[in-house]
């Protein structure tokens, strides 16, 4: 018993100095982080798009309804940024908001507002992230090591390495953050405070909020009567009766039915995806597009 007596407070350790390496320092920022920069921090590459459609909204550039994008024809003058460019540009017709987000937020712009956060020591780049993230399987790989060489004969010789390797896959599952300890105390700073008066402002912390579709009406609620008025008298628009009639259901509901390997692998899917999916981002990150208004086909920025 007494290889537990130290065996359980050193994998302990391991674990917690794991989670230590998984996180970045980073450094503070030099300047004040511009709303594009906020949201980058706060939603990646899309979240920016999101405050440059909303700024060009603020300024009377665009309209922004429902769905849909449009830029405003003869706008005043006035300074844009970057990523703001690349939306007008693209707004020659009016375009569906969230394929246009994703344009944009695959440009040249949107890169570089994620290349000066590495820079500048806030975001950790996805090759890194890759890097910290088996520097936090070594620990408790050594505790293995250890354990299985010192272990006594008898039960523990198999609940050493079941144990530690659990440790090791729970380990892995959980990807490094994404923003170093200075971005992250950079973010909430940024955040803080009162409640933003500013469009950008407000889509940079929350994300541009999408209006909901209405409600339909419940079953037996009064309708509001609607009419034609030509002038001298309303008349009425009655409903349809076949319209106010429920829907024939399905008597048997629809079942997804999930394949058992899915099921058997989904955590090592799990941290095999975020593995995979750094690798990709570090490629579009990192790649030179060689002008402002390239798209790739990678839309997202790694979790």
């Amino acid at each position: 018993m007494a290889f537990l007596w130290w065996y359980g407070p050193v994998l302990v350790l391991s674990v917690l100095l794991g989670l230590w390496l998984k996180r970045v320092t980073g450094s503070a920022p030099a300047r004040p982080l511009t709303f594009e920069e906020v949201g980058f921090l706060g939603g990646g590459p899309v979240r920016a798009a999101e405050v440059a459609v909303a700024g060009l909204v603020a300024d009377n550039r665009a309209r922004l309804s429902g769905g849909a994008v449009s830029a405003v024809p003869a706008p005043a003058p006035g300074a844009t940024t970057a990523l703001q460019d690349v939306l007008l540009a693209r707004l020659d017709r009016p375009r569906e908001l969230d394929g246009l987000l994703v344009e944009v937020s695959t440009s040249g712009p949107a890169r570089r507002i994620g290349r000066g956060l590495v820079a500048a020591g806030l975001l950790v780049s996805p090759r890194r992230r890759l890097v910290r993230a088996v520097l936090a399987e070594l620990p408790v790989l050594a505790v293995l090591v250890v354990g299985v060489a010192t272990a006594p004969a008898g039960w523990l010789v198999a609940a050493v390495p079941s144990v530690t390797g659990l440790v090791a896959v729970l380990l892995v599952l959980g990807p490094p953050p994404v923003r170093t300890r200075h971005g992250a105390r950079a973010y909430e700073e940024a955040t803080a405070g009162l409640a933003p008066v500013d469009p950008a402002e407000v889509t940079a912390r929350y994300g541009l909020v999408r209006p909901a579709a209405a409600a339909p009406p419940e079953p037996g609620e009064r309708r509001a009567d609607t009419a034609v008025f030509d002038g001298e008298t309303a008349e009425p628009i009655a409903y349809v009766e076949a319209s106010e009639q429920a829907v024939p259901r399905r008597r048997r509901p629809a079942v997804v039915v999930e394949p058992q390997r899915w099921r058997k692998r989904n955590g090592l899917l799990v941290a095999g995806g975020w593995l995979a999916g750094g690798w990709l981002a570090s490629q579009w990150l990192e790649g030179d597009d060689g002008g402002d208004f390239v798209d790739t086909d990678f839309g997202g920025f790694g979790g």
